[in-house]
């Protein structure tokens, strides 16, 4: 009954509130009637009354109620929806409600049957009895009211349908929690929280709730949160974060909780321009993957825990100066954050190297996890640390060693957790409390150093991620550390220090190095100076991945000298009990490894060599436990007896340079799988001792020297093949990569200003033919090697025998880099995929076979090298198409030579019917007299070519005959070319009848040398520049692919030059006297007439080839003109 009769008093009151003013209005879609009318410029209130005309001739509508409406030049806010407003009105089927809209009247939208999705600001209080009742496709509702209760959410204000979400605000942490009260909320079955829960959706910024309504006056503007982005970029933007609705105004002040959490569509956020933005809130932006770039703004006060946690693209960060509390979290998980800097100005916070800490440098709050270098060590903190917080390391994925530096007395909760990278953690003996966590996922640890002499005491299972293997403690706290509990675990815990020896502390090793000092002359080495030189003599292993240095810093007292470390001579004996897989690199300077240094050091399973090695004394690795591969640096000179003898090599590379190898070097490796000797006159030596390799080991050799190495009496018995190599491109695996290089010469080279290591070649191997998913092959123009460290640079200049032999799969072979290659070597593209390829100028040998059967190659361009040689047929068995371009000057010998050559199966021409001439002007030429030994079609060419067919001693001038094609070895003059241009001379299938005179010779198979001595015979050169033919008073050797003028005739013999008529005369000048008229018609009728010799070329007034009627019509037309 009170039910009923409160529901009869909130209708009396919508009733009344209707009616008051009479006036009612309507604008698009709705009905509105006037509470309180505008005045004074102050806006008035109205409430929605009903849908329109205009909306209820709507068959289907998504209704969207303002919360501000104009009509007639005035302004209303909107207050609120009548009783009944939509009661019955089956057409709507989406409802959005604006901010400011405070009440929905009982029954607004009963029985709104097509209604399925409904939108509700945060300023609705007053949801009344059956307003969304009926509305029986209702399955989602979003609610920005984070405080509703069941006052102000009637019951039943909802239908009872089943499977409805109901979405609330982000902007407040308990929202969900406090709609579960709502006993008006019972039917829906699911509550959460959702961005379209929103006040405000502003497009170019994102959805935003109010958390601070302002006053009616204006007097106080709003606040309203951030609770998701509209687009993806929309945060990168200057705006200030001020939004006025229509009446009232709005400042953003936080970005919500979770406000963007898992949006991995924000690249960039740039809050700069929010000026009234004072938190950024929990995990505001946790997930965000993409985001890359964050610029806080200068108001900001709070940064939340997670607030940009798993932003994995963010790289750096910047705290503003008004940042007063921030938490530790705020960047965790952003695993490639190298840098937070902090604004010099700030009060609370500062950074150092991009570490974060408090202001008073006291406490190390956060390590970005993507901070790049590999240690973390004393020189990283600030002299006043005393604390390592909570987390401070957690996921630092690049750190491989961290040194606490003395002064630190406590290192927080989790402080190293999931370091999956720290090697090694040095602990000095400040620190009197250890954070419970700090070793979860801290797996890679191998080496912990902890310099207390009282065990710390902590939980059982602290240590129980770490790989517990080496425990450095002070040397009079072995044993009660060997005792403690929990310490006890570790595998192996050691004492430590020398007065006199070197400790070296890396990212995964700790050692110590006793040096002996072998000269005081002070030295360069590979540019660096040092005071002398050093051999190591004392090795004392603490780890597994030992690495010696380049030099050895010595103190004595206040003095410090720096020793190149060239060699290393001795080991301690205690080392034969290794830790298993040890690990040794050496050194750069290191030049000589003395005999037995590392024998019997079965534990030792890598050496790493360094690239200056020069001698490796006998014995040096004999039953070592070494199983990497070898391979032994270019530069190596000598290697001893038994060097490697008996180990678990399975792997070694020896290089051309090595002049002295002990034929016992490798015996007893009964893991060797892989022996690579590139060495041919070593197959002739008959004392190998392969005793204990096995059978089965591959011994790649040069090449031609396979059949050599089958018939030692030894080595025979391995599995022979070809392909040895020096190096390797970037040390790769030779069956991973199609770049072998062998060094060819290892004397440094300067060319083009650059200084090389020495000269190499592309070789072949039989891997290549297996690496069927890479199908190009790009040469450069030098290659490095890397082995063992190194960085030598080799200037490549062969392609040597069998590269790519057999490589059908290879479709593209690159050469553009390789500006210096002179060699193409035997059978080096035979049967690969390439389809064109174009031979340098620099190419002074290509080799038998070398194009041949490239099934798919359709071009062959042979850039000119008069120097050029070859090995026998190096194409055939091409694609049908298939043509080889020579040269034209060199168009003769290839010419010679392919006229020889066989037929190959399936070939349906002669390798001479593929090969064709190519012409190329040089720079600043436009005419040639030219010359070469194949018949030419001028019209497919596209080149104009002319004889010379006449002179005329009086005016010096000679005359030109166009011809559309010409014979072998036939002088010519051709123009009409672009410099540099290629232009295929197409040979010619049928041949025009030769001109009864041709003045001009060809040389189109040898240099001619012209001379005038011959009072009866006078030779003319064509000068390109001047386009004349001209005498020289000196003997001139003319090359290979030109021609010249010749006349036999003693009246010509005073001529210094000839003028050409087609570059001389004017058109339509026939008789050359400087003038077009009458007389040039005479002299062409003439012409036709057959009673005169001028020239075809200048005849030919309109260009059809044919000298007739048309051209003295063309001719006269000219006059006329």
């Amino acid at each position: 009954m009170k039910k009923h009769l409160l529901s009869l008093f909130f209708a009396l009151l919508a009733l009344c509130a209707s009616a008051a003013p009479n006036d009612v209005f309507s604008v698009g879609d709705l009905t509105y009637s006037v509470i309180l009318d505008s005045y004074s410029g102050k806006p008035g209130i109205v409430s929605v009354k009903s849908l329109s005309a205009q909306g209820k001739a709507k068959t289907s509508l998504k209704l969207d109620i303002p919360g501000v409406v104009y009509y007639n030049g005035y302004k209303y806010k909107v207050r609120g929806i009548n009783y009944d407003a939509f009661k019955g009105q089956s057409n709507i089927s989406v409802v959005q409600i604006r901010y400011n809209i405070n009440r929905i009247a009982q029954s607004a939208f009963e029985n709104c049957t097509s209604l399925t999705t409904v939108y509700l600001p945060s300023s609705l209080t007053n949801v009344e009895y059956h307003a969304f009742w009926g509305c029986n496709a209702l399955k989602s509702v979003y609610y920005a009211n984070p405080t509703p209760t069941s006052n102000s959410v009637i019951t039943n204000a909802f239908p009872d349908n089943t499977n409805m979400t109901l979405y609330v605000s982000k902007a407040h942490t308990n929202s969900v929690e406090n709609a579960r009260k709502v006993q008006a909320f019972d039917y829906f079955s699911t509550i959460k929280k959702h961005v379209y829960a929103s006040d405000f959706i502003l497009s170019d910024h994102g959805y935003f709730c109010v958390t601070k309504a302002p006053l009616s006056d204006g007097s106080t503007r709003g606040e309203m949160s951030l609770v998701g982005v509209y687009a993806d970029d929309n945060l990168n933007s200057s705006w200030s974060g001020a939004y006025n609705n229509g009446i009232l105004d709005f400042d953003v002040v936080e970005i919500a909780d979770s406000a963007c959490l898992g949006n991995t569509g924000i690249k960039n956020v740039n809050l700069t321009g929010y000026s009234k933005l004072r938190r950024v809130g929990k995990s505001a932006f946790n997930g965000c993957t993409a985001l890359s770039s964050v610029a806080l703004n200068s108001s900001l006060l709070k940064i939340g825990s997670y607030a940009f946690r798993n932003c994995r693209a963010l790289t750096s960060i910047n705290l503003p100066a008004s940042v007063k509390e921030c938490s530790a979290y705020f960047v965790d998980g952003c695993s490639n954050l190298q840098t937070i800097s902090v604004n010099g100005n700030n009060s609370y916070y500062t950074s150092i190297k991009g570490v974060l800490y408090n202001k008073a440098k006291t406490t190390l709050l956060r390590c970005p996890e993507g901070y790049t270098s590999t240690s973390f060590l004393s020189d990283n903190y600030p002299s006043s640390i005393t604390t390592i917080g909570n987390y401070a390391f957690e996921s630092c994925k690049n750190i491989e060693s961290i040194t606490i530096p003395y002064g630190v007395t406590s290192f927080g909760y989790g402080a190293f957790r999931y370091c999956t990278s720290l090697k090694f953690l040095k602990i000095p003996s400040s620190v009197n409390e250890f954070g419970d966590g700090a070793f979860v996922g801290v797996v890679n640890l191998e080496h912990l150093t902890v310099n207390i002499k009282t065990p710390p005491a902590i939980a059982s299972d602290y240590f129980k991620d770490v790989k517990k293997w080496y425990l450095f403690v002070p040397h009079d706290a072995q044993d009660a550390y060997r005792q403690a509990a929990t310490w006890k675990n570790w595998i192996y815990i050691y004492r430590g220090a020398s007065d006199f020896m070197v400790n070296y502390k890396t990212p995964s090793a700790y050692y110590i190095v006793g040096y002996t000092i072998t000269s005081t002359t002070p030295v360069i080495i590979n540019g660096k100076a040092y005071a002398g030189k050093a051999t190591v003599t004392n090795l004392s292993f603490f780890d597994k991945n030992i690495t010696l240095k380049d030099g050895a810093e010595v103190k004595f007292y206040d003095v410090g000298k720096n020793y190149a470390v060239t060699a290393i001579n001795f080991v301690n004996p205690e080392n034969t009990s290794l830790e298993p897989n040890t690990s040794i690199t050496l050194g750069a300077n290191i030049e000589t490894i003395g005999e037995r240094v590392f024998e019997g050091l079965t534990n030792l399973t890598e050496i790493k060599l360094n690239s200056n090695l020069k001698r490796i004394g006998n014995y040096a690795f004999q039953n070592s436990g070494i199983a990497n591969d070898i391979n032994l640096p270019y530069g190596l000179e000598i290697c001893g007896f038994g060097v490697f003898r008996n180990t678990k090599v399975k792997h070694i590379l020896v290089p051309s340079s090595v002049s002295t190898l002990g034929l016992d070097a490798f015996a007893e490796n009964k893991n060797l799988e892989e022996l690579i000797i590139n060495k041919s006159s070593w197959s002739n030596l008959a004392d190998w001792n392969i005793t204990g390799i096995p059978k089965s080991c591959k011994l790649y050799v040069p090449l031609g020297s396979e059949r050599l190495y089958k018939d030692n009496p030894k080595l025979g018995k391995l599995k022979v093949t070809e392909g040895s190599y020096d190096f390797t491109f970037n040390n790769a695996k030779a069956h991973d990569t199609y770049y072998h290089m062998t060094v060819t010469s290892g004397n440094p080279v300067t060319v083009d200003g650059v200084t090389y290591a020495g000269k190499a070649k592309y070789v072949y191997h039989p891997a290549n033919m297996q690496l069927t998913s890479y199908s190009k092959f790009t040469a450069d123009n030098y290659e490095t090697d890397v082995t063992n460290g190194a960085n030598k640079k080799y200037l490549m200049t062969e392609i040597d025998d069998r590269t790519l032999d057999m490589c059908s799969h290879v479709t593209e072979v690159n050469i553009d880099k390789m500006k210096h290659l002179r060699h193409i070597g035997r059978r080096a593209f035979f049967y690969t995929g390439i389809q064109k390829f174009t031979v340098p100028s620099t190419c002074v040998y290509i080799g038998e076979m070398a194009f041949a059967s490239c099934q798919k190659l359709s071009e062959l361009m042979l850039k000119n090298n008069p120097k050029r040689t070859w090995g026998g047929q190096f194409y055939g068995q091409n694609a049908n198409g298939f043509k080889c371009y020579a040269h034209w000057r060199s168009y003769y010998k290839y010419s010679d030579s392919v006229k020889g050559w066989k037929i190959f199966v399936g070939d349906t021409n002669r390798p001479i019917d593929r090969l064709e001439a190519y012409f190329i002007a040089d720079q600043g030429a436009n005419a040639y007299a030219f010359s070469v030994l194949q018949d030419v079609d001028w019209n497919a060419t596209g080149l104009n070519a002319y004889y010379v067919t006449g002179y005329n001693v009086e005016k010096k001038m000679v005359y030109t005959h166009k011809v559309a094609d010409s014979y072998r070895g036939v002088g010519l003059l051709i123009d009409g070319f672009k410099t540099d241009s290629i232009y295929i001379l197409k040979k010619a299938e049928t041949l025009s009848q030769k001109p009864s005179q041709n003045y001009l010779v060809g040389n189109a198979r040898e240099d001619v040398v012209i001379t005038n001595e011959d009072k009866w015979t006078s030779q003319y050169l064509f000068s390109e520049s001047y386009k004349h033919f001209w005498r020289s008073s000196t003997s001139y050797t003319l090359k290979t692919g030109s021609a010249y003028l010749k006349i036999q005739d003693f009246a010509v013999k005073d001529i210094v030059s000839f003028g050409i008529d087609i570059y001389s005369q004017a058109p339509g000048d026939i008789n050359g006297d400087g003038e077009v008229n009458v007389s040039d018609v005479t002299a062409l009728i003439n012409k036709i007439l057959g009673s005169s010799t001028y020239s075809n070329a200048v005849c030919d007034i309109n260009g059809d080839g044919e000298i007739n009627v048309s051209d003295v019509t063309a001719l006269i037309n000219m006059i006329l003109k």
